[in-house]
């Protein structure tokens, strides 16, 4: 039996990188995905999906990520590891997001939850456009979100 799956692609696109999850939503649009998956592009309110996240199996969150490695870099973190805070400042969404799943874990079942995207180079530039090196990893993030979807 397949897995219900949820893809939320998170992000603000007039920030240049904090784009990222919406440019991924872009791509995605245009791909075929499998039935047993259900995608939203949510912007910044993910945390707001509460009754859609409830009884899926797996969430899968697509967003830029903190993480102090080099801008490019690739991630996949299990919730424990999504930092929430971004140079002492609280990441506001992200932390939202995660008290939401332990709101689901305490009235059901929480699903697997995997977030997946990339370190971003410029969060503060007001522009659409993401920054050359962020762009060219979105074809490897929408592999690394097959791959879960597969798994």
């Amino acid at each position: 039996m397949k897995k219900n799956i949820l893809l939320l692609c998170t992000g603000y696109p007039y920030t240049t990188d904090s784009g990222f999850g919406y440019h991924v939503a872009k791509d995605l649009e245009k791909l075929k995905l499998p039935d047993n998956v259900e995608f939203m592009d949510v912007g910044e309110s993910a945390c707001m999906m509460l009754s859609v996240i409830d009884g899926m199996d797996k969430l899968i969150v697509v967003d830029v990520f903190q993480t102090g490695e080099p801008p490019g870099t690739l991630v996949r973190l299990k919730p424990e590891k999504v930092p929430l805070t971004v140079d002492g400042v609280t990441d506001v969404p992200k932390y939202h997001l995660i008290e939401t799943l332990e709101q689901i874990r305490l009235i059901g079942q929480c699903p697997e939850t995997i977030f997946i995207g990339v370190v971003p180079k410029d969060t503060k530039t007001e522009s659409k456009m993401l920054t050359p090196q962020i762009k060219k990893r979105i074809p490897e993030v929408i592999e690394m979100i097959f791959k879960e979807i597969n798994a």
